[in-house]
């Protein structure tokens, strides 16, 4: 082949070869970052180098290119490795791992956004099968709704303590108590009542598989199979410790999305307490509430109390004052210690009228029962005698005229 054969074909050569050279070029620095040789590895001088990242930004910007750089965090004070990019870039998003207690909570956080308002605060952040989720470490806001729409608690004869309306809709609800007084039972009552008006009804049990949840609930006649199968209950089983709290408030977010409940039931709320500290812990059951509460669903928590604890009834979370209605269950023993006796009564209901003395109440195959007070019931006797005796007099009175 002559040298003019050469040349006639340089018009299309000069432009293949170019766009060889564009193609080839981020597969090499690909392969040298994933190598771990940093892109500017070849520059020692500091001087040039900067001089170098700063051409590469200005190119960068006068092609209109929305570019993302990755690097690690200087030993220094600085964010970054030349202690340049982040003052010409535009946005700096820093990310942290910790390990704490052995849990591992990731962290983002923006420390500059030109031209933008953002959040100034660390957010905790998970990776999972359908990508990368960022949580607000901040609540939702008080911005929700009143409503003055009641309820059933799914006991006829604990409706009546509430004037007969039950629970306020969308409202969240705290039976706290020690073990054995038949918390998770009220929970499961107001669940089934929930799935018998046609709601969906979302329960999570930190403490008992799905199946042995079931069965120690058919054992005081409330039956949990039935509304499985329709697909109104789901039981979801967990211990909050294979999760972490960043983690788990996700699935709760998640299961809230694809399941789209009306009623939450989640038994109990205090084992929350050992997956970190009284703030973390804190923070996010504020934020689980705040979502409930935004979606207008109404939820029942179940708080344990140490036996050692009996004279603080809310638990050992500080979470009280974001409840409406706190319900107290407690087991009692005679004076001989020989015969012991459950009991129930209302600390407090938000807007609503409620009966706030103590009443005893049983567990039996027919479900929970709540007696009235025997107190009560004595003193409604006693009036209704003097009334009696005292139209007798008035009768005798009349006939002696």
């Amino acid at each position: 082949m002559n040298e003019k054969n050469l040349l006639a074909y340089t018009k299309y050569d000069l432009p293949a070869g170019l766009v060889v050279f564009l193609i080839a070029l981020p597969l090499c620095l690909g392969i040298a970052l994933a190598s771990g040789a940093p892109l500017f590895a070849g520059i020692t001088d500091v001087g040039i180098l900067r001089l170098e990242i700063k051409r590469l930004f200005r190119w960068l910007k006068t092609k209109k290119v929305t570019a993302i750089f990755t690097g690690e965090q200087s030993q220094s004070d600085s964010f970054t490795r030349h202690g340049l990019e982040e003052y010409i870039s535009d946005c700096i998003i820093l990310l942290d791992n910790r390990v704490k207690d052995e849990i591992a909570t990731r962290r983002v956080r923006v420390i500059k956004y030109r031209g933008s308002s953002h959040g100034t605060s660390e957010y905790p952040f998970v990776i999972d099968d359908e990508g990368l989720s960022v949580i607000p470490i901040t609540s939702a806001g008080l911005d929700q709704p009143g409503s003055d729409k009641k309820v059933s608690t799914g006991i006829p004869s604990l409706d009546k303590l509430f004037i007969g309306k039950g629970y306020t809709k969308g409202s969240t609800i705290l039976a706290s108590g020690t073990a054995g007084c038949g918390k998770t039972s009220f929970g499961a009552a107001f669940a089934v009542e929930s799935c018998k008006r046609g709601e969906c009804c979302l329960f999570f049990s930190y403490e008992e598989s799905a199946g042995q949840l079931t069965q120690n609930m058919s054992s005081i006649g409330i039956d949990f199979a039935p509304w499985i199968k329709k697909g109104l209950l789901k039981i979801v089983a967990l211990r909050p410790a294979f999760l972490g709290l960043e983690m788990h408030l996700l699935n709760v977010y998640k299961l809230v999305d694809s399941f789209k409940p009306k009623a939450v039931v989640i038994d109990p709320l205090s084992s929350l307490v050992g997956e970190g500290n009284e703030r973390e812990v804190t923070s996010m059951i504020t934020r689980m509430i705040d979502l409930f509460k935004s979606r207008g669903i109404t939820t029942f928590f179940t708080s344990l109390v140490s036996a050692t604890f009996q004279s603080n009834p809310s638990g050992e979370i500080g979470v009280s004052s974001l409840i409406d209605t706190w319900v107290t269950v407690r087991m009692v023993e005679d004076k001989e210690g020989l015969k012991r006796t459950r009991e129930v009564f209302i600390v407090k209901s938000r807007g609503t009228n409620y009966d706030g003395d103590v009443h005893k109440f049983i567990l039996s195959d027919a479900g929970i029962i709540v007696t009235p007070n025997e107190a009560k019931a004595k003193g409604s006797n006693n009036k209704n005698k003097g009334i009696e005796q005292i139209d007798t007099a008035d009768k005798k009175l009349a006939n002696n005229r």
